[in-house]
């Protein structure tokens, strides 16, 4: 399986040091270390979101919190291909 990882920006960290309020979840964008995203069912899903050693689960059926976390993250190209 390929490995990625978050590619912040230097600049990611001063414009979006806020709070972030996403489907129910309130974090700051730049404490986020690994998420991903888990279908259970075709109309359910969850999203996983570490922050800090914490272990989130949120419902994340249409992918809006793993969508907008991917946006943020930049992440780098596979190390291997698929």
């Amino acid at each position: 399986m390929p490995i990625t990882g978050p590619n912040h920006n230097p600049k990611d960290n001063v414009r979006y040091s806020e709070f972030i309020i996403c489907e129910g979840l309130v974090f700051k964008p730049k404490l986020v270390e690994s998420f991903h995203h888990e279908a259970i069912s075709e109309i359910d899903g969850i999203t996983v979101v570490n922050v800090k050693s914490f272990r989130h689960e949120i419902k994340d059926p249409d992918r809006r919190l793993f969508d907008y976390l991917l946006s943020r993250a930049h992440p780098m190209p596979p190390d291997e291909h698929s």
